[in-house]
């Protein structure tokens, strides 16, 4: 009889928290899992979720032990149960590691278990970056690729507008979109976008490419398989298209196929044919119109497979990707006090993208907008809405600041075929003029670039990884809460109030670091809820520049802020490279420099090095962080510079 009732035991476990049995004798794991039962029963959620946690940790063990599936699953669902009694007691950022974990031994067997569980992770999760505004020539071409029409630093602004009837009147051309969208936005947007099918059999109309060129435009070209992907053959018809795009004489960008890992395209399903179609007309493109670059866009969701749609760096100029926030408060994984929300920001839809590709491509959002209309349910999303927008132009050059263009999808789809349920939203910026002042506020960072071939003047750097100056800065940061509707943000250094915000993301202020040179600080980053009420509070470890570096009088901005090692004071190569017109050639390890007729040979580890046919001892070895070599600023004597030491300003010049 006992055996019996023990067996009933683990048959009610398996079914409430859908266990796979595992292999080996496990009885201390399901008495543990029935002592959390128990405690969870009892209201005692603390201790049902340190159980259930402790239970975790056995399945992990197992699992990393003996390769066991079973054990995999297991862990995840312990996770599961642990985030979601941790979430019940309001530790929301404890619950959203746990979730994380859960998504992490979903892999493999369960891949929608796996994207619920981080959606459930990154939906409560809270977060706080911090940020410093430095020169653009700070990164130099860091965050450059090469590809054909790239800026070197910022994003060019794009907008979808044909059928705003506000901005365009497609009867008449007057308005036409091209000078409607600077009207009614305030800058001029330099991409536009445009739909084509293959059936059409030729390229975009004449009228829209000439009211491109007059404006300096470029076009955003999304060339739909309409016929299928077998009906993409080199022929007439492809030919015909290409010469028409490099004829048009304008830099286009040529999204093909795009969203091909959505089940709502009918050019989906055949990961490798999508691959060979993009690749053909890749080629063919190459040789008719060299002013088209190639863009790869699937859309954000879902991420699983979009991998599966790549067709290789060779055939990929850009990588985009489609994504819009739509206001859906009911995978609210908390509820909390019985009401959901939606904590999505639009801009997390790029993480997976950004992730796998932006560090050899530059990244555009092909079209995407924030809904502020839901037709669906006839209801206003205009708070949230707002506050999206603004933290979505404030996020992107300090998140993602190898995304390189964003195109608005200024469009109403209540009465669109495609779109259906949530997504009849109504993104048109013209219908909305709470909407249009914040989107108009959001662009007019000049970061955000209304010409082609321009590069922004300015960056925003980590500045927990970067550092900062010792001097005046302007300070912003990315907090992220579950609650999205911040009111007011607050700074100090080492626990000395250094400023506050309650103009909306950003949340910049001035902040002085002059009297920290050298030292590393605590800035405390304090958020508050539309309440009122303390929401999110951390403090970060902000390294201070030891020293100001100039040269011939101008000072040189860094990307990592130049730090005393061994007594010396050793800076970033590229930056004062650059403003002292040095060559650099790396090659693994070994770094030469040539400035006019003298040469220096280093190797990074090593104090030894060459200037000219001479031995010479640095007084500290160069270093390397991350891709940025680091070397002793005295090193530059050895090219024929002067170096000179002020030390009441703590200023290393450079002549």
């Amino acid at each position: 009889m006992p055996r019996l009732k023990a067996l009933a035991v683990l048959l009610s476990l398996f079914l409430l928290t859908g266990l796979v049995p595992a292999k080996a004798d496990a009885a201390n794991v399901w008495q543990t899992l029935a002592k959390a039962q128990a405690a969870e029963a009892e209201g005692n959620l603390k201790e049902a979720a340190d159980l259930y946690l402790e239970a975790a940790m056995h399945f992990v063990s197992e699992a990393e032990q003996k390769g066991d599936g079973g054990a995999r699953i297991n862990a995840a669902l312990m996770y599961g149960h642990a985030g979601r009694l941790t979430a019940q007691l309001g530790d929301l950022d404890t619950a959203s590691q746990y979730w994380q974990q859960e998504a992490v031994y979903w892999i493999p067997s369960d891949e929608q278990s796996a994207i619920a569980a981080k959606r459930k992770a990154d939906w409560v999760r809270s977060e706080v970056r911090l940020f410093v505004t430095a020169p653009a020539a700070a990164v130099g071409k860091r965050l450059y690729t090469g590809a054909k029409h790239e800026p070197v630093t910022g994003a060019y602004l794009g907008m979808y507008a044909e059928l705003d009837r506000k901005v365009h009147n497609p009867e008449t051309g007057k308005p036409f979109y091209t000078e409607g969208v600077p009207a009614l936005t305030g800058r001029q947007h330099p991409i536009f976008m445009l739909y084509g099918n293959w059936s059409q059999g030729h390229g975009p109309a004449s009228s829209h490419i000439e009211a491109i060129k007059a404006v300096g435009g470029a076009l955003q070209w999304a060339f739909q398989p309409d016929l299928g992907l077998k009906a993409v053959v080199d022929g007439p018809v492809l030919r015909r298209i290409a010469r028409e795009l490099g004829e048009a004489e304008i830099p286009i960008f040529l999204r093909f196929g795009g969203e091909m890992n959505g089940e709502w395209v009918p050019w989906t399903g055949d990961p490798e044919l999508y691959k060979e179609k993009f690749r053909l007309v890749a080629r063919v493109m190459r040789e008719e119109a060299p002013n088209v670059a190639m863009v790869w866009a699937p859309s954000w969701f879902p991420p699983n497979t979009m991998d599966l749609y790549y067709p290789g760096d060779a055939y990929v100029d850009w990588v985009g990707i489609s994504s819009y926030a739509v206001h859906d408060d009911s995978l609210d994984p908390v509820a909390e006090g019985g009401k959901a929300r939606d904590s999505r920001p639009l801009h997390d839809t790029f993480a997976e993208i950004y992730e796998r590709y932006a560090d050899r491509k530059p990244i555009m959002l092909v079209e995407g907008a924030v809904g502020y209309y839901d037709h669906s349910v006839n209801q206003s999303r205009e708070p949230w809405a707002l506050t999206n927008i603004q933290r979505f132009y404030a996020a992107m050059p300090r998140i993602y600041p190898r995304v390189k263009a964003l195109v608005w999808f200024s469009s109403d789809t209540k009465n669109s075929v495609q779109d259906k349920g949530i997504m009849k939203q109504n993104y048109l910026l013209s219908g909305n003029e709470r909407v249009l002042k914040t989107y108009q506020a959001a662009i007019a960072d000049t970061y955000y670039l209304s010409e082609l071939g321009a590069a922004a003047d300015r960056v925003y750097l980590d500045a927990v990884e970067s550092g900062v100056p010792a001097a005046k800065v302007e300070l912003s940061s990315y907090v992220r809460a579950y609650d999205p509707f911040i009111s007011r943000v607050e700074y100090a250094i080492n626990g000395q109030p250094a400023g506050s915000s309650t103009t909306g993301d950003p949340w910049a202020v001035t902040a002085d670091f002059s009297p920290y040179a050298g030292e590393t600080v605590q800035v405390t980053v304090r958020a508050y809820d539309s309440l009122g009420r303390k929401s999110v509070e951390r403090t970060l470890p902000v390294r201070v520049a030891a020293a100001t570096v100039t040269v011939d009088g101008m000072p040189v901005a860094f990307d990592y802020q130049p730090a005393l090692l061994e007594g010396t004071l050793t800076v970033p190569l590229e930056q004062v490279a650059a403003a002292t017109g040095t060559e650099v050639v790396q090659a693994g390890d070994r770094v030469a420099l040539r400035r006019g007729d003298r040469q220096v040979s280093l190797t990074i580890g090593s104090r030894t090095a060459t200037a000219g046919w001479q031995s010479v001892e640095l007084p500290a070895a160069p270093t390397k962080v991350d891709d940025r070599v680091l070397v002793p600023l005295r090193v530059f004597e050895s090219l024929g510079l002067r170096v000179e030491w002020n030390g009441a300003t703590r200023t290393a010049s450079v002549k």
